[in-house]
């Protein structure tokens, strides 16, 4: 990884950071929640390499899309064996978890770079955590008409900005 690339994600990853230690850290019942299950733990402490835990951030926050979009969405076999359960909730705990998720993908970035910043999978795994928000902000915007609670509302706009931050974080390369 080329020097000016290795500062523009530095400074990316800060970005984020940065962000998420100004944002509101919810109430008292929000934060009681885990915004992952016990085998999107289990998989995150399975896996080292950088890219790949940004990989399980990306499925989790994959899948509390699906559940968000679909409530009574199933999954293969197979993947419930690797995943479990599908993440349950309500409207407003999916979308706080979800961004929580991304805030915890941008802190495993920021600390992966302040340990190692010439390590080649921090582009990769970079990349692939901004393709994914990139992805997720039309599915986030397409449920804006459906949410009529003010704190369903917030929660959305919150993980929406997320979503944006990260996606912009490309725009200094």
């Amino acid at each position: 990884m080329n020097c000016k690339l290795r500062n523009c994600i530095q400074a990316a990853v800060s970005g984020l950071v940065l962000t998420l230690l100004m944002s509101d850290p919810g109430n008292a019942q929000s934060q009681k929640r885990d915004h992952l299950t016990e085998k999107e733990v289990d998989l995150i402490r399975e896996v080292q390499e950088i890219d790949k835990r940004i990989e399980v951030f990306v499925k989790a926050a994959d899948r509390r899309l699906l559940v968000l979009t679909d409530p009574n969405a199933i999954q293969k076999k197979k993947e419930e064996e690797i995943w479990g359960p599908l993440p349950s909730g309500s409207k407003l705990e999916l979308l706080q978890d979800y961004k929580k998720i991304l805030e915890e993908a941008e802190e495993k970035l920021d600390d992966s770079l302040n340990h190692d910043s010439k390590n080649p999978l921090l582009d990769k795994a970079f990349k692939a955590f901004v393709e994914a928000c990139k992805r997720h902000i039309p599915e986030l915007k397409a449920h804006s008409s459906k949410l009529t609670e003010k704190r369903e509302q917030r929660a959305l706009a919150e993980a929406l900005a997320e979503a944006e931050t990260v996606a912009k974080a490309s725009n200094g390369k």
